[in-house]
């Protein structure tokens, strides 16, 4: 949202609740008319209802809290954050859980209720192209709400009209919809509001036709996989699953994967191209796309103002928390870090021979030779240069390295070449003596056996997507971060168009979308063979399904992977395909670990287990968390409740 925008919230508080004299005409009070009747009071009372929209960005709190998406110690919600709840990143702070808060936005619901229900009273005060849109943008606004419920929990109450508090329980105990109502709701809700609301793309902040089109297509591919899925859970038995509540019929997926795609097609008309300002240079070019925010490719971005008054969660402390200090962050240092079981998605250099010994190189920094364009512009590998410093991530020393990689043992202490005479692993800037010459054992950013995981990078990589590499050291420093968020952008869409199509057998079509994402990416242009037979396959860490995938759609999925990480995407994701369980269990991270051969003068690059044994397991509850009791107890026809609670 623009600055100005932004400091709304702060004005229509201190305006609402400045002290009166109580002998006068309360003055300054701004009231529905006031607010209903212009068009920069809507833009006012639309304010808030933006600011609290469930966008799972920089400051997104993504393990257990009350306020996740506006947490209170809010500089902890990068090392708390979805991607380091989910596994996305390694990290020593977070394990997965439901996702879960007990969030219930029915206050801002009422809200946008509110303007829907009494602002056509105001209607002769507007053109008609002005009230459609901001009625547009109304729905749209409640139709996001309603996405942050029903990903969560499935079935909610659909509530349209504004309840009276001081009325019956028959009226205020509203029962659950089930969950294909839900959806279908929100289906509504965002075609109403493509159809009122204008095409202009001048004000960033603000909903328009296109945004709410991105928004329908995200929510409707969600959909389609809920419905074609879900029966592989085994919840047929659950009270909330036979009540229609958490899950839908298989029968119901095709009609969301077409929903999807004409969405995708609103967005196509629109202004918006992926982005190629970088070019030749793919990877600077895929990097910077996060940072400019006037990217070609941008729909829907949510913007920060690092000259915003401080407690206003109008900075984040992005940068600070995924750099290392001093020599890249004046803060803690990095967090998160990106694991192999990630960068092995990406088209990679070998680090192993066919003969099964490590492919030798000259340099650490040669690692990023052959790499595909995408890997490098979302990941800083060594050599790369941050804030005037290059990045130097070295994990040890071997004397000789004459075995195959795989007798290394994925770093186990146990194999004989990793023995202490002839593995070296030290800590923050420890010499050794070999021959009588002192030689560094470990980089100077990682990976150090005297320190835990903060502000030291284990594996041989950190994170690049999103970083602003414009901020001097100095300035890298809690709450000191501004750069936007992109909520929607082009890439996504086409992704979830490729996808849906794919879903509903439109295979080549599919591949068109996928092969313009492969080609900006700078990544080898792949068409999978489409009549490959059903089987079992793996993701990330060769997990068995509960069901058949082809070989071509799980290719689709892991373009989302590629392309999508650290977008925190990947969560919902699992969640939606009902793969979470299979693909967390035991996961345990495994990192690109670098090592210089004393004897040859050479580096290799060992798979190796992160080295404190570290595993994420997600559990079947994930996929529907719990309604929250304390609303249950103030409504106890929520009940049945959600599967496995």
């Amino acid at each position: 949202m623009k600055k100005q925008y932004l400091i709304y919230i702060t004005l229509l508080c201190a305006v609402i609740f400045s002290c009166q004299d109580l002998n006068l005409e309360p003055k300054g009070i701004l009231g529905e008319p006031e607010l209903f009747g212009n068009e920069n009071g809507v833009k006012k009372y639309f304010a808030g209802i933006y600011n609290n929209l469930p966008i799972e960005d920089f400051l997104y709190y993504g393990t257990n809290s009350n306020t996740a998406y506006r947490p209170d110690n809010y500089w902890e919600a990068g090392k708390n954050s979805q991607g380091n709840m989910s596994g996305e990143f390694f990290n020593t702070w977070v394990l997965p859980d439901n996702d879960g808060f007990a969030y219930w936005p029915y206050d801002r619901i009422r809200d946008v209720n509110t303007f829907i229900q009494n602002f056509p009273k105001y209607k002769e005060n507007y053109t008609d192209d002005v009230y459609n849109k901001l009625l547009g943008e109304a729905h749209f606004l409640r139709a996001f709400y309603y996405f942050g419920l029903v990903k969560r929990y499935g079935g909610v109450p659909i509530i349209k009209d504004i309840q009276d508090p001081l009325a019956g329980a028959e009226v205020l105990e509203v029962p659950r919809n089930t969950e294909y109502d839900t959806w279908k709701f929100i289906y509504e809700d965002l075609t109403f509001a493509i159809a009122n609301m204008g095409t202009k793309v001048d004000e960033t902040g603000r909903a328009n036709k296109y945004v709410a089109a991105a928004l329908l297509s995200r929510t409707m591919l969600y959909a389609g996989s809920i419905a074609k899925y879900s029966e592989s859970l085994g919840f047929q038995g659950e009270a909330a699953t036979s009540a229609g509540m958490a899950g839908m019929d298989a029968s119901k997926a095709d009609e969301f994967f077409q929903y999807c795609v004409d969405a995708g097609a609103v967005v196509e008309s629109g202004p918006f191209a992926l982005y190629t300002r970088g070019y030749p240079d793919k990877a600077k070019n895929f990097a910077d796309l996060f940072l400019d925010g006037t990217s070609s490719e941008n729909i829907f971005i949510k913007d920060y103002d690092i000259t915003s008054p401080g407690n206003t969660r109008l900075r984040h402390t992005y940068d600070a928390l995924m750099s290392p200090s001093p020599d890249m962050s004046s803060f803690v240092g990095a967090e998160s870090y990106p694991p192999l079981d990630f960068m092995e998605l990406y088209d990679m250099p070998d680090i192993v021979n066919p003969d099964g010994t490590p492919v030798r190189f000259d340099n650490r920094s040669d690692i990023r030779n052959g790499m595909e364009p995408r890997a490098r512009g979302t990941m800083y590998f060594d050599g790369d240069e941050l804030r005037g410093k290059a990045f130097s991530i070295q994990r040890g020393i071997y004397k000789n390295f004459d075995v195959l990689a795989s007798d290394a043992d994925f770093g186990s202490g146990l194999a004989p070449i990793n023995s202490a005479a002839n593995r070296l692993l030290g800590g923050r800037g420890q010499v050794t003596k070999i021959d009588g010459v002192d030689y560094t054992i470990a980089g100077a950013h990682g990976n150090f056996e005297d320190q835990g995981g903060e502000n030291n990078g284990w594996g041989s990589a950190f994170i690049r997507k999103y970083v602003d590499p414009t901020l001097a050291a100095s300035d890298v420093q809690v709450y000191r971060s501004s750069q936007h968020w992109v909520v929607f952008r082009l890439g996504e869409i086409y992704l979830n168009s490729a996808e849906a199509l794919y879903e509903l057998g439109k295979r080549d079509e599919a591949f068109n979308y996928i092969e313009k994402i492969r080609e900006r990416a700078g990544a080898q242009v792949t068409r999978p063979a489409i009549d490959v037979s059903t089987s079992n396959i793996g993701t990330i860490n060769k997990a068995n399904y509960s069901y058949s995938i082809e070989a071509s759609l799980q290719f689709i999925r892991d373009e989302r992977a590629r392309e999508l990480y650290g977008e925190n995407h990947w969560w919902w994701d699992l969640r939606r395909w009902r793969t979470a369980d299979q693909v967390l269990n035991q996961f345990r991270h495994r990192v690109l670990s670098c090592y210089y051969v004393y004897d040859e003068g050479k580096y290799i690059y060992l798979d190796e287990f992160n080295r404190i044994n570290r595993a994420w397991t997600a559990s079947k509850q994930c996929y529907y968390e719990p309604i929250p009791w304390g609303e249950i107890g103030k409504n106890n026809k929520l009940l049945p409740q959600n599967p496995l609670y």
